[in-house]
């Protein structure tokens, strides 16, 4: 019987569409290419998500590494970043506490930079909704590495076969079942809603 449902936090609870921020500011399409490859598909992401630099730290590694850009990446990156960039959607968290008045335990696993996830965890009240929370920064582990969802089973004491993961990427949903972790990749809510409740009723 499922009894624990984990949520992934990006394009599931919240938007984030990094490419369409820099499109709102006004760049074309040469410098969103440029600052994609040098940013957000660059490696150096997925070390923000790993704590090894807060978003402060890395945009001045970046704006050392990168002196021609200096100032799109502190225009980008200044203190309405996670606002614009970082923001609910209203029926994906209806999801959310929709599941919690279920019965159902409710946990959040996220690949997250430190700072952007302190700010977003002060910001939005249904983080106090979790029954426990594991962020990739603060464990310096990043999704789909076995580790980290290990440390959230180990934690919170959860059996695999009674869990759902629900995250966008694929990668990550292969790493959830690969411990025996049920998955459902996130498309749209509807596809996620049917999903989640035929993995509910073949688990009773």
């Amino acid at each position: 019987m499922i009894k624990n449902i984990i949520f992934d936090l990006g394009r599931v609870i919240y938007s984030y569409w990094p490419q369409q921020d820099l499109i709102n500011l006004g760049y074309n399409e040469t410098k969103i290419n440029k600052f994609m490859s040098r940013v957000y598909d660059s490696p150096l992401w997925a070390e923000f998500d790993r704590g090894t630099y807060t978003i402060a730290e890395g945009v001045e590694k970046l704006c050392a590494d990168y002196p021609d850009m200096a100032d799109d990446f502190r225009r980008v990156f200044n203190e309405t970043w996670a606002d614009r960039i970082i923001k609910i959607m209203p029926d994906s968290l209806e999801f959310f506490y929709e599941v919690k008045r279920r019965g159902f335990g409710v946990y959040i696993l996220t690949n997250f930079p430190e700072d952007s996830f302190a700010y977003c965890r002060a910001r939005d009240d249904f983080f106090n909704e979790a029954d426990g929370i594991v962020v990739s920064a603060h464990e310096k582990l990043i999704k789909p590495d076995a580790a980290i969802y290990e440390c959230l089973l180990n934690r919170y004491n959860l059996v695999p076969e009674e869990t759902i993961f629900i995250d966008d990427m694929l990668h990550n949903i292969e790493g959830a079942e690969a411990l025996g972790i049920h998955g459902i990749q996130f498309t749209d809510l509807d596809s996620c809603k049917k999903q989640f409740e035929e993995i509910i009723n073949a688990s009773r």
